[in-house]
């Protein structure tokens, strides 16, 4: 089977006749690669950790990478914003959620436990701080305690939790946490579990709203309203292929998938039994010292947002158009996906503030995102994250909606060949194309469109709507169409054989 890079993937045509030199009909049954990790774009702590570190458990460097940046995200306080426009109050804080896709095989949960290791032994130092100032609060007499406030039990993850629990923690964490989720499935599905549909929406829109931040109430009858400062979760977690494809097929397309940046896993290999290096102690007082950072100052005494100098801004800018214009080209073949590139103005600038606040000295951050963050942060979105979303989206969840339905139709037009083709002719088809109905069979022919493979035919109804096969097609995939004729007649014959029997019965 052919691999391609995204970059061979044409964005989805015009409804214009197409010129001789565009780039021809896509393969839809092609496998998309996801690269390494590449070098020189990451802050050089993490690449270095990423890179020791995975040798040494021989997992995939991207995904420690990626499960790092969740885990220094996490640690950096909400506070610390990034204002993205020079004129408008769009913040944005290092909030991301990170979702690595792999067999467990691929040792996902290994990946995650060593990443989180350095955030998970702040979380239980902050726990015993808490038990402490619990205990001398209640012992405290009856007068002193009037006057005195009760600690508060400031945490920094959850993991495989409610909402109600969550809801517990978060309201005494306004600088955020991370959600430790070891099989991203359950998490999914636990939506569904224990409320009905109604309480699943509710649940959704509680972790949409974590992804933003900002204020959230939560009325309780009988209990109490419970005020919630700032609603801040960072995630990370895995999730195996299989599981992942039901999850997209049956869950209510509101976007809370598209807020995972998927890292698809390569092979694990056989680790190494040898000391631990010493950049895994440079990554934990790393995360250490995120956790204690402030917001940066302006002069001297005034606390501000970070902004980007006019070399970032100016990339930032450049970005928003070229993400408006993949997600508009990416539509008409897969919605899921486009509306995944539709995150990523809001990505670039938290990765931007992760970047800058892990490459920062002592404890506040400099004002100002430099120009050089920004190009790095760039090239990681578009180099490493962008071919891995494809990889997810196209091998794991499939390159259009009803993929199944689309391979079909163009094994069905290889192996016919027929010169035009119509919702009724397509619907006349193999058992999958069958079960269509005149909505999805049009979808499919419109998707096949957006692939190269079809030209519209002008005509007066809509319902009688005809397009043509491009010639190309017959060309390209020629060896495709011998396999799909056999393929075929093999199926012809296992029926027949199955007729013969049972009539001999």
């Amino acid at each position: 089977m052919d691999y391609l890079s995204p970059s061979d993937v044409p964005e989805p045509p015009p409804r214009k006749p197409k010129a001789d030199n565009d780039n021809g009909p896509v393969d839809p049954w092609a496998r998309y690669t996801h690269p390494p990790l590449p070098s020189g774009l990451l802050p050089p702590v993490i690449e270095e950790y990423a890179r020791v570190q995975a040798e040494m458990m021989g997992v995939d460097a991207g995904g420690l990478a990626a499960a790092a940046l969740a885990v220094c995200a996490a640690a950096i306080p909400d506070s610390i914003q990034l204002k993205v426009k020079r004129h408008d109050d769009w913040m944005e804080s290092p909030r991301i959620w990170v979702a690595l896709v792999g067999s467990p095989s691929t040792k996902k949960s290994p990946i995650i436990t060593n990443a989180t290791a350095p955030l998970k032994k702040i979380d239980r130092e902050l726990y015993r701080a808490y038990v402490e100032a619990k205990a001398e609060y209640d012992a405290l007499e009856k007068e002193p305690k009037k006057t005195a406030s009760a600690p508060k039990h400031v945490r920094l993850r959850l993991e495989d939790t409610t909402i109600e629990a969550a809801q517990e923690v978060l309201k005494d964490s306004p600088n955020g946490v991370l959600c430790l989720q070891d099989e991203l499935s359950g998490w999914f599905g636990s939506m569904d579990k224990y409320s009905g549909n109604r309480g699943a929406a509710k649940d959704r829109a509680f972790w949409l709203q974590s992804f933003n931040g900002g204020n959230y109430t939560v009325n309780r009858i009988g209990r109490g309203d419970v005020w919630i400062d700032n609603l801040s979760v960072s995630m990370l977690g895995g999730i195996q292929p299989e599981p992942m494809r039901k999850v997209a097929g049956d869950a209510v397309d509101d976007g809370l998938l598209q807020r995972l940046f998927p890292i698809v896993l390569g092979s694990a290999s056989i680790g190494k039994d040898e000391p631990t290096p010493p950049v895994v102690a440079m990554y934990a007082a790393l995360v250490d010292r995120l956790h204690g950072l402030s917001k940066p100052l302006a002069g001297s005494l005034v606390e501000v947002p970070l902004r980007f100098d006019k070399g970032a801004q100016a990339i930032r800018n450049e970005l928003e158009e070229k993400h408006h214009a993949m997600a508009a080209g990416w539509e008409a073949m897969n919605r899921k996906l486009a509306a995944h590139i539709g995150k990523y103005d809001g990505l670039f600038a938290r990765l931007c503030a992760i970047w800058h606040c892990i490459e920062s000295t002592g404890n506040r951050p400099a004002s100002e995102v430099k120009e050089d963050t920004a190009r790095r942060v760039a090239a990681f979105l578009h180099d490493f994250l962008f071919p891995h979303a494809i990889a997810f989206y196209a091998d794991v969840l499939g390159l259009s909606e009803r993929h199944d339905a689309l391979l079909a139709t163009a094994g069905w037009i290889l192996a016919h060949q027929p010169p035009s083709v119509t919702v009724r002719s397509v619907r006349r088809g193999d058992t999958v194309m069958r079960a269509m109905d005149n909505y999805e069979a049009q979808a499919v022919l419109d998707r096949l469109d957006a692939f190269g493979w079809l030209e519209p035919v002008p005509t007066a109804r809509r319902d009688s709507m005809q397009w043509t096969v491009r010639p190309a097609v017959h060309t390209l995939f020629a060896a495709r169409a011998g396999e799909e004729a056999e393929r075929r007649r093999k199926v012809r014959e296992i029926i027949a054989d199955a007729a013969r029997l049972k009539q001999a019965a």
